[in-house]
């Protein structure tokens, strides 16, 4: 009787072992990484031509931003699917859309490294820790789309580097847009 009892006890606590491991990837996840729902902070930000923006809140129904180093392969990796993204955005959705390169560097990096590789969207350099925190984009490369109140509804944190994944913001996006259609209609 002894040993079935050991046995449920290990198999309790095996149970509980599991659970709390579950728990604690959940809470790092939630902590570390962009999730969907989750809002993003409103930053001042100057683009390497001198437009000024503010990442966390768009201009029109939503904003994407890319976050990336120049140091970074994943980074490199994913740039023609990005600029393909830039481009079928701005075919759709046209002023309404801004996507926006956001570089961990310095403006002097940035500019060389959009030079190197004729980024065809704005790019902007964000150093501040905090704010990168905030945004959850200390891995690299990282791809959130926001809507108009700055709420993540498509987020990405690796490379961005297949028909897929394109395929997969551009749905992000046009969810947004009838969430914003729906609205606007329930507003009247």
């Amino acid at each position: 009787m002894g040993l079935l009892g050991a046995c449920a006890l290990v198999a309790v606590l095996a149970w509980q072992n599991r659970e709390l491991r579950e728990e604690r990837r959940w809470f790092v996840a939630r902590t570390t990484e962009p999730y969907l729902g989750m809002y993003v902070p409103k930053v001042e930000a100057t683009t390497l031509d001198g437009a000024s923006h503010v990442l966390g809140a768009p201009d029109g129904a939503f904003q994407v931003l890319y976050f990336f180093t120049p140091t970074c392969p994943y980074s490199r990796r994913s740039l023609p699917r990005v600029a393909d993204a830039a481009r079928r955005i701005a075919e759709t959705h046209g002023p309404d859309a801004q996507l926006l390169g956001v570089c961990h560097c310095t403006p002097a990096q940035a500019r060389a490294y959009a030079a190197e590789h004729r980024l065809p969207f704005p790019v902007t350099t964000l150093t501040d820790r905090r704010h990168v925190m905030l945004f959850r984009a200390r891995n690299v490369p990282a791809t959130l789309a926001l809507d108009r109140d700055g709420r993540v509804r498509y987020a990405r944190v690796g490379a961005f580097d297949t028909k897929e994944r394109v395929q997969d913001l551009l749905a992000a996006l046009r969810r947004t847009d009838a969430s914003a259609a729906l609205a606007t209609v329930e507003e009247r």
